[in-house]
This record gives C-alpha cells, structure tokens and sequence, in this order.
C-alpha cells in the first residue's frame, strides 16, 4: 500500500513549525528551546488543538510536542522534556503518546498496525537535569542509569529510558530517548546529512 502525501494533509499544512518552536519550554520550568534546530516539523500541539476545536471538550487531550516526516517517509514523533523526570511528568508522556497516536490515526485514516510498522517516538530530555537531581524516575538512583547505559552503548545497543521501551513494537517501530546533545548529534546531523545529499 502506498503510503499517503502527508504534506495534502490541510491540517498538517497549517501547522507547520520547526524542531527550535516545538522545543520551547511550554510549561516554563526551564525557559528556552531545547534545540536551534529551524527544520520544518508539524507542531503536533496545534495539530490537536485544531482536531479539537468544535468539539466542547471539558478535558484537553495530550499531545506530543512535533511530527516530522523524513525524506525517507519514516515518520517520527518528538517530544521534549525540558525538566527533572519526575513520575507525573513520565507519567504525562505515556498519555502524550495515546491521545497523539489516536489523534493522528483519525487524521491520516490509519490503525495501530500501521505504527507500528512505520512510526518511532523519540523523547529528548534534559541529561543535567536528570542526571543527578533527586527523584528522577525509574526508582534508580542516576549512577544506575549511566550504568546502564554504558553497558548498552558497549554492547552496541541502545538503552531507552523512562519505561518508554514498553511502547516499542507494539505501537512504535522504534522508541528512542535522547539526551539534547545525542538528538543533535544522532538525530539532526542524519537529516541535515540527507537534505545536503538531496540538493
């Protein structure tokens, strides 16, 4: 099956941003963007708040932060986690990723089997933040996670954080979490590789 255009998509169309707007602290814990990134992204948030608008809603969805569609048609959502990974604000992902996936299968007229075979989410958090701050998720304290990581790394396989690996094959081809550094230098570079190549 052919996959669609999603740049036909009218409320796609209008809700175009880039990594840097979708970055930027919206709870204002921490001011900022988390990257300087200009490439063009769908903020999802408005997305959602367009799908919504009519419909009186007395609770808001969730919805991840941004929806990029690569060159190659892999299609990513991106959520940025500027402050400590406390268990509300995991806890608050996990409802970003259901209420996202529905709103997108509703718009693109797709299911959960069509994540998974062609969706990855990737979360990019704050490494100083949660690092060594006290009450970071997981019940671990951070040496265990930089452990953890380091064995994953030696061994050549990638270590998601947070929990998140649950959303992996069964509603996501691949989940990724990111520190700000490793989303530019894994992420971004790959996409900034590509457009050069296509030019």
């Amino acid at each position: 099956m052919e996959m669609q255009k999603y740049e036909d998509i009218e409320i796609f169309k209008e809700n175009l941003s880039s990594f840097k707007e979708t970055s930027r602290d919206s709870d204002g814990e921490v001011p900022g963007c988390m990257t300087n990134s200009e490439i063009q992204v769908i903020n999802f948030d408005k997305v959602k708040e367009c799908y919504i608008r009519e419909m009186n809603l007395s609770n808001t969805p969730c919805s991840n932060d941004a929806l990029y569609i690569g060159k190659d048609k892999k299609i990513f959502f991106v959520e940025f986690k500027n402050g400590v990974m406390k268990k509300s604000k995991i806890f608050n992902v996990y409802n970003k990723i259901y209420d996202s996936l529905l709103i997108f299968n509703d718009i693109v007229g797709e299911n959960i089997s069509f994540c998974r075979q062609n969706l990855y989410f990737i979360l990019v958090y704050n490494e100083g933040k949660n690092s060594c701050e006290k009450g970071a998720i997981e019940q671990q304290d951070s040496s265990k996670a930089v452990i953890s990581k380091y064995v994953h790394n030696k061994a050549k396989k990638k270590y998601v954080r947070f929990g998140l690996d649950r959303f992996e094959k069964i509603y996501f081809k691949e989940v990724f979490t990111y520190t700000e550094k490793e989303f530019e230098d894994i992420f971004l570079s790959k996409i900034d590789d590509d457009m050069k190549m296509s030019k």
